[in-house]
C-alpha cells in the first residue's frame, strides 16, 4: 500500500479534528472556505486594476498573486539520513513548481539538539548540525528564512547569545526579522525573548513562550504601516500568551500566524485571535510543506494545497501542480 492510498483510509478521522477546531456559530473561521479570508475567486481583475508601486508614474505593476512555501521542524542532525533528505527532496519540489516562489519560511527547531557547549566546539567542527542545514538551504532554488526553536537553543543549558550568533553566521538572520514581500510583510519572530524563557525571571518556564517587550515594541513599529502581515513563531499561539493578546489588538493586519513544535498539522481556526496553523514536521515526509498564495489585490492569502495534509500528523500527500 503506498502512502496515498493509506493517507486516504485515514481521512474520515481527520474529519472528526477539523469539526474540532472550527469552532461554533457563524463566527467560526476555517482556513479552507472563508471568503472574507481565504477565496480569492471572487473578484476578476485585470492587471490595469492591480495597484503600483510607489507613486512613481515609471513603477512596475505588483503581480496578482505573490507564492511563498512553509516547512516547519526540520530537525537536522547528520547530512545523510531522512531529515536530511527530506528537505532536499522539498527543495527540488519548489523548483519545479509552475510560479515563482519568493521564499521558503522554516518554523524553527532547523537542526535537532545542540551537542557542543561552546561556539569554539561549533567554529571547530567543519561539518556540525548548523553547517548541514546551511548547506541544505544554499541548495534551495529560493531564499530561506529560518526562524528558532527550543532545539536550536536548548534554554537553560546554553546561553541563547550562542546560537542566536550561530544562525547570524550561518544563515544570515536575526532571532526576529521582518522578509517585505512588497505588498505583503512575512514576519518571523522569537518566542525565547521574553521572561518564559529567562532562567533568572520569576515566570521561567521552558513549556511557555514569551515575545517580551522590546520584540513587541519591534512588532508594533513593524505593523504602523498597515500592510497586511503573516506571522511565523515556532511555539503554538496557545503557548504564548503575549503573542495571541497582540494579534488580538492587531487583528486588521495580522491575517495569518503559522508555528511548528508539535509536529502535526492543525487547524487551529482562529480561536487564538487571528488564523492560526500548525505546519507537520519534514523530518519523516518530503511532502510535508504548505503553499501560500498572496493575493496582493485583494490582500487575502490562499492555502494552495490544503487538501494534501492528514490533520492531526506530520504527513502528506506528494505535491502535484495545479
Amino acid at each position: 500500500m503506498n502512502k496515498r492510498h493509506a493517507i486516504a483510509l485515514l481521512l474520515a478521522g481527520s474529519f472528526l479534528l477539523m469539526i474540532g477546531c472550527e469552532g461554533p456559530g457563524d463566527d467560526a473561521t476555517t482556513l479552507t472556505t472563508s471568503p472574507r479570508l481565504t477565496d480569492v475567486g471572487l473578484a476578476d481583475v485585470v492587471m490595469q486594476d492591480v495597484p503600483m508601486i510607489g507613486d512613481d508614474p515609471g513603477s512596475l505593476p505588483v503581480p496578482r498573486f505573490t507564492y511563498v512555501v512553509a516547512i516547519a521542524d526540520t530537525h537536522i542532525v547528520r547530512e545523510d539520513d531522512e531529515h536530511a533528505e527530506n528537505l532536499r527532496a522539498i527543495g527540488r519540489t519548489i523548483a519545479d513548481m509552475p510560479f515563482p516562489v519568493e521564499g521558503a519560511f522554516v518554523a524553527g527547531d532547523i537542526v535537532f539538539n545542540l551537542p557542543y557547549d561552546t561556539i569554539e566546539e561549533y567554529h571547530a567542527d567543519p561539518n556540525d548540525r548548523f553547517d548541514i542545514a546551511q548547506e541544505i538551504f544554499e541548495g534551495f532554488p529560493v531564499p530561506v528564512y529560518p526562524s528558532m526553536g527550543n532545539h536550536d537553543l536548548e534554554i537553560g543549558r546554553l546561553p541563547r547569545q550562542m546560537t542566536e550568533q550561530l544562525f547570524r553566521e550561518h544563515f544570515g538572520t536575526e532571532p526576529y526579522y521582518a522578509v517585505d514581500l512588497g505588498i505583503w510583510k512575512f514576519i518571523i519572530l522569537s518566542n525565547f525573548h521574553g521572561p518564559t524563557q529567562d532562567p533568572e525571571h520569576p515566570l521561567y518556564d521552558v513549556q511557555t513562550g514569551s515575545l517580551g517587550a522590546e520584540q513587541l515594541a519591534w512588532l508594533e513599529d513593524q505593523l504602523s504601516d498597515g500592510r497586511p502581515a503573516i506571522l511565523m513563531v515556532h511555539f503554538p499561539p496557545f503557548i504564548i500568551p503575549d503573542l495571541v493578546a497582540f494579534a488580538e489588538a492587531h487583528r486588521d493586519t495580522v491575517r495569518l500566524l503559522l508555528a511548528g513544535h508539535s509536529h502535526a498539522w492543525l487547524n487551529l481556526s482562529n480561536h487564538f485571535a487571528v488564523p492560526s496553523l500548525i505546519v507537520g514536521s519534514s523530518q519523516f515526509d518530503a511532502d510535508s510543506f504548505l503553499v501560500l498564495e498572496l493575493d496582493n489585490v485583494l490582500r487575502t492569502w490562499r492555502i494552495l494545497d490544503w487538501n494534501r495534509f492528514h490533520w492531526g500528523t506530520g504527513y502528506a500527500l506528494p505535491w502535484e501542480n495545479p
